[in-house]
């Protein structure tokens, strides 16, 4: 199998997912990463990955991601060959 190959619209849409997921990206943003992970599906991996992540945490506590824990989250996808 072959690596994937990280455009500057991959690594922009991986840059943006946790606030993707938390919602707080502006209209314009969230229409860049939705169109890239319609037709990319590492990003979209990437993006089930950290909202199922998310989906778990909020069911399992009232409280927020800790930053260590987002940051560790972040450099998992990051490292990530999504293959």
């Amino acid at each position: 199998m072959s690596a994937h190959v990280r455009s500057e619209q991959c690594l922009h849409a991986q840059r943006c997912v946790q606030e993707y997921v938390d919602g707080t990206l502006v209209a314009e943003e969230v229409v860049v990463v939705d169109e890239h992970l319609a037709v990319c599906p590492c990003c979209a991996k990437c993006y089930g990955l950290e909202a199922g992540v998310r989906d778990v945490m909020r069911k399992a506590c009232d409280e927020p991601c800790p930053d260590g824990l987002r940051a560790e989250l972040r450099r998992i996808c990051d490292d990530c060959d999504c293959e």
